[in-house]
């Protein structure tokens, strides 16, 4: 279909514009990080009681060593930019995955070997390659896919996901995911992901440290926790973490609603069972929220249906945060397909 393969290649150019906006993103942090740190040093100077410094020349002189400093750390700033974006097109799929806690592999000789099976199957039937599968140690039902190319995508389902749901509605959220793969929707979100993620990693490195202190609780039993660290690496730590939980919002309003309308028509070609793919979605969306992905607005995104906890009072009167069509139109969407339209489906 034309209209597929265009936008395949829309998915692929977006991937090379987010790493540039990356780039362009990591320089305007860079200006603004070093510009806040010269005000808060001349801010030191005015509160001084012997300084004799104006609050407007103290901005005037911050401006003008953010200028001069700006010389070297904007190339080191780029060039870092280039390493990362290198990893987010490599290896972003391992990146993703290492921060998600409870994921493990499924070997195919598991008790939940079915799933595998039906991965590989629907797999041959689309011809392509067979993705890893990894199950997230998680009783609420989900699923989303990791990968930076067919070759190396991997699926992720929880393992309410696999307990609760029967072998039609199974095979229908995993072509679900496939679908996703095929037309570069996962390349997209984890070049997105990885990105992002580079404010995160360095901000918690250069904010708590990686030097770890034993303690203890009344009980007696050892805990551990991360030392904070102080000074200029604290400083420029907490920047980072603040600029990257920003931009997550920002960025997760430009994501396009139209990707998982196709992620779910593609099924219903697949299976021929888009029915099936309706009763998951029902199911799903009634216990859809995973723990391990709240802190992770992107992450969410990436899942079949919203797997955060219930949205506050502005998300819900304005809908800005939203990062999937509602349920109820893509069940009456795939119930069309399937020629029932009339009502929801059932939950067997």
């Amino acid at each position: 279909m034309p209209i597929a393969y265009t936008y395949i290649d829309r998915n692929k150019r977006r991937s090379v514009w987010f790493i540039v906006l990356f780039a362009v993103a990591s320089v305007v942090f860079t200006y603004v990080a070093t510009l806040g740190f010269y005000v808060l040093l001349g801010a030191l100077d005015y509160l001084r009681p012997t300084g004799f410094l104006t609050w407007g020349s103290t901005l005037s002189q911050a401006w003008l060593h953010t200028l001069q400093a700006c010389r070297w750390l904007v190339p080191v700033c780029v060039l870092i930019s280039a390493f990362w974006a290198h990893l987010a097109l490599t290896e972003g799929d391992e990146l993703v995955l290492s921060r998600i806690p409870g994921v493990r592999y499924l070997a195919k000789f598991e008790d939940e070997s079915e799933a595998s099976t039906l991965l590989e199957n629907l797999s041959i039937t689309v011809g392509m390659p067979t993705p890893r599968l990894y199950v997230l140690a998680d009783s609420s039902m989900n699923a989303f896919t990791v990968g930076v190319r067919p070759e190396r995508a991997a699926v992720v389902v929880s393992e309410g996901l696999l307990k609760n749901l029967d072998r039609t509605q199974l095979e229908g959220v995993l072509a679900h995911e496939l679908a996703h793969i095929r037309n570069y929707d996962v390349r997209t979100m984890t070049v997105l992901v990885t990105c992002l993620a580079f404010f995160t990693f360095a901000g918690e490195y250069l904010f708590y440290g990686t030097e770890k202190e034993n303690i203890y609780d009344e009980n007696g039993l050892e805990l551990r926790r991360m030392s904070r660290r102080t000074g200029f690496l604290a400083y420029i730590g907490l920047m980072m973490l603040i600029y990257g939980y920003l931009l997550a919002p920002l960025i997760r309003l430009g994501l396009s609603r139209t990707r998982e309308r196709l992620a779910d028509a593609d099924p219903a070609l697949i299976t021929r069972h888009p029915r099936a793919l309706a009763r998951a979605l029902w199911r799903i969306s009634a216990d859809s929220r995973i723990e391990a992905l709240d802190s992770s607005v992107l992450l969410g995104a990436m899942c079949i249906a919203t797997p955060a906890g219930r949205p506050n009072f502005f998300e819900r009167i304005s809908g800005l945060s939203s990062s999937h069509p509602p349920v109820e139109e893509r069940i009456y969407a795939l119930n069309d397909m399937d020629g029932m339209f009339e009502q929801f489906p059932t939950a067997r």
